[in-house]
């Protein structure tokens, strides 16, 4: 892997920023979907949610034009939507980096980094072929309301798979 693209994946700050300085453009971000439900057991875990209760769940695209770079769902348990988190509901086509790298923002927690081939349902409704491994990242953040989980795919236009 290219330290570019290392610098990429293992990015801390806003994605969005960094897409903006490799585009020359600001990144249309498309959100997909955004809703209560209840979450898998792995979001659960990681999250401390217990098994009946809802999490707000919101999932966007981002790309440039027809290209696709990034997929991403983020889990958000319903005590964490109070104090500076509470705007996340109202984000609508609104990166969620304006309100995690903010003022009164979260701190990332961790980030974990993997290639693999479980790639959402949502990936494969927005009409995209995969046909090898892509790189996933999963970051928590951690509010002083609590918890929430993004979790990125970094779909094959990206230019990650450049090289």
């Amino acid at each position: 892997m290219n330290p570019k693209t290392f610098a990429l994946l293992c990015d801390r700050g806003s994605l969005t920023e960094r897409f903006k300085q490799l585009m020359g453009v600001t990144p249309r971000l498309t959100r997909l979907s955004q809703r209560m439900e209840f979450v898998d057991y792995s979001e659960r875990k990681q999250l401390n949610i217990q098994p009946r209760e809802l999490a707000l769940v919101r999932e966007i695209k981002m790309g440039k034009g027809k290209q696709q770079w990034l997929y991403a769902r983020t889990v958000v348990p319903i005590r964490t939507l109070s104090g500076p988190a509470r705007r996340i509901v109202m984000l609508n086509n609104t990166p969620i980096g304006k309100i995690l790298f903010g003022r009164n923002g979260a701190v990332r927690k961790n980030m974990d980094l993997e290639l693999t081939n479980q790639i959402p349902n949502a990936v494969f409704e927005m009409g995209i072929s995969v046909n090898h491994k892509l790189w996933r990242r999963s970051s928590i953040f951690e509010f002083s309301s609590g918890p929430l989980m993004v979790s990125e795919i970094f779909l094959p236009d990206c230019p990650v798979y450049a090289d």
